[in-house]
């Protein structure tokens, strides 16, 4: 580097096809974090039954979206594997709150799910994202995730409605990431894809 002069790094442009591959399964992402997130901001006095399903509802469709995305043609087949584990500890924490709606049962099922996500995330933003992109938003989306199960785990000892509270939180920062994320995949993907979203 030059003294006094600063050398840009430019940024990583994202193939139109790619883009148009991952931008749904993104905002679909999106979309669940945001609806669960408006729901924890609005929904007064959350009982039990409230928190378990909402948030199993939400771990489930997220684990869809999750699945859709590393399954993208263009992804690398062996990332498959790690984000399957992922979406299944997802569904299986799904399934946990809604046979076990109680608090303690909840926040340690979905800290679970989220923290596991938010690893292997970071590891496929470690091992995958020089092959493929789109990987590189995974660091963000994996420490979002890890904050939210640490956080729950923290929050064990409190009622439905602030678990709820706390569950959302975390939701809205992934909520923003990945609508960010999303309308700029649509953005590159709109080169090709014009229809894509509108």
């Amino acid at each position: 580097m030059a003294a006094g002069r600063l050398v840009g790094v430019p940024a990583v442009k994202i193939p139109a096809t790619i883009a148009a591959e991952v931008a749904t399964p993104v905002m679909g992402r999106a979309a669940t974090a945001a609806g669960f997130a408006l729901l924890s901001i609005f929904w007064p006095g959350a009982t039990n039954q409230v928190l378990a399903y909402s948030l199993a509802a939400f771990m489930v469709i997220s684990a869809k979206f999750l699945w859709d995305y590393a399954s993208a043609p263009s992804a690398p087949k062996r990332v498959r594997g790690l984000y399957a584990v992922a979406a299944v500890g997802m569904i299986l924490a799904g399934l946990v709150m809604a046979f076990r709606p109680e608090t303690v049962v909840i926040g340690i099922a979905a800290a679970a799910a989220w923290i596991i996500a938010g690893v292997l995330e970071i590891v496929v933003y470690i091992r995958h994202r020089a092959g493929f992109v789109p990987f590189k938003d995974q660091l963000v989306t994996g420490f979002v995730s890890l904050g939210a199960g640490a956080a729950l785990l923290l929050g064990l000892d409190m009622d439905a409605h602030a678990l709820l509270g706390l569950a959302g939180g975390g939701a809205i920062l992934l909520a923003v990431f990945e609508l960010i994320s999303a309308f700029g995949l649509r953005h590159a993907a709109k080169e090709t894809e014009t229809g894509l979203w509108s």
